[in-house]
């Protein structure tokens, strides 16, 4: 069907944001310090951080693609 248009690009907004929330979820866990300097919580920090930055760049790129094709009829 010539006018149907799948919403991929919503889905992959929804999916990044799921993701970005199960990233953040992570950091919470690192947020936990055995001691001041707790190395495995700041490798863990430092793990996440890069991937969950690129993700939520990633997401608003899409996101601002998303709204400048929207369409109304």
């Amino acid at each position: 069907m010539k006018h149907k248009k799948n919403p991929v690009i919503a889905e992959v907004v929804l999916a990044q944001a799921r993701y970005c929330h199960t990233q953040m979820s992570g950091l919470s866990t690192a947020s936990i310090h055995e001691n001041e300097r707790s190395g495995t919580s700041w490798t863990l920090e430092w793990m996440l951080v890069p991937t969950l930055l690129i993700a939520s760049a990633d997401t608003v790129v899409n996101t601002e693609e998303l709204i400048e094709t929207l369409t109304f009829t």
